[in-house]
């Protein structure tokens, strides 16, 4: 009966691991990408579980008897994980608002592509620069950040634990923001190319009332923001890298905050 019993427990350990990390895989950057399929990351979730199981089988394990409790906590573990797989999602959402501004400043705006992560029209330059911080997160390891912080939940945040409390809400907030800050950061060199443009078109059309100034300014400002983001794709790595060396710690405490 013993024997039975502590198999019994495992068996719930080893489930609620799995919907916590599968929370998470769906949602987290790269891995959750809309384009790897379903089969795919729900396999990654199983084996990720598989792995990460004999590291924490001695994890206090917070819950009552009962079916009813049992998905009660089910639920909470998936919560869980969507909750800190959204938080990791913030750094490419600034990205793809910057990719947003951009192009409508450049006259984009009627240019849209099918985004395979989020299943909706979003402007061209926003897809293209998610590729690109998808690439620089790889070259940075972030990938390997990711695992480690889903091995770092169950060090923080028991089975059946987690608390969301008001330092929790405030840092979630916070990331939030962070993801406007990111994106004109990002989008300032073109924004301010953009912006002289406009000025310098503006002064010509009172200077020359005759000239068409829509028909030029259209592929001025498409040919100087393509230019100008080309010159500042250096400045993109450095700002996202000094905003992921910085997301990092954000996250860790986000975990700590939820561990209560």
């Amino acid at each position: 009966m013993d024997i039975l019993s502590f198999q019994l427990d495992e068996a719930e350990r080893w489930l609620l691991m799995l919907f916590r990390i599968g929370g998470m895989v769906m949602i987290f950057p790269l891995y959750g990408y809309a384009a790897v399929p379903t089969q795919v990351r729900a396999g990654f979730a199983f084996l990720l579980t598989s792995v990460l199981f004999p590291l924490h089988t001695g994890m206090a394990l917070h819950l009552a008897p009962g079916i009813i409790t049992f998905f009660g906590i089910v639920l909470k573990e998936i919560v869980i994980g969507i909750a800190l797989g959204m938080t990791a999602s913030f750094l490419f959402y600034g990205v793809q608002l910057a990719g947003h501004v951009i192009g409508y400043s450049m006259g984009f705006g009627i240019i849209n592509v099918l985004d395979p992560d989020s299943q909706i029209q979003i402007p061209i330059l926003a897809q293209l620069l998610n590729m690109f911080a998808l690439l620089l997160f790889i070259i940075i390891n972030g990938h390997h950040f990711l695992l480690m912080a889903i091995d770092e939940t169950f060090l923080r945040i028991p089975l059946g634990g987690g608390v969301f409390t008001a330092p929790l809400v405030e840092g979630f907030a916070r990331l939030s923001a962070d993801i406007f800050t990111l994106g004109i950061k990002i989008g300032a060199p073109v924004l301010v190319a953009i912006l002289v443009t406009e000025f310098a078109l503006g002064i010509l059309a009172r200077t020359v009332p005759q000239m068409n100034v829509w028909i030029i300014g259209f592929p001025l400002k498409i040919g100087i923001g393509l230019l100008t983001m080309a010159l500042a794709l250096p400045f993109f790595v450095f700002v996202f890298g000094k905003y992921y060396a910085g997301w990092q710690g954000q996250f860790v405490d986000f975990i700590r905050a939820m561990a209560g």
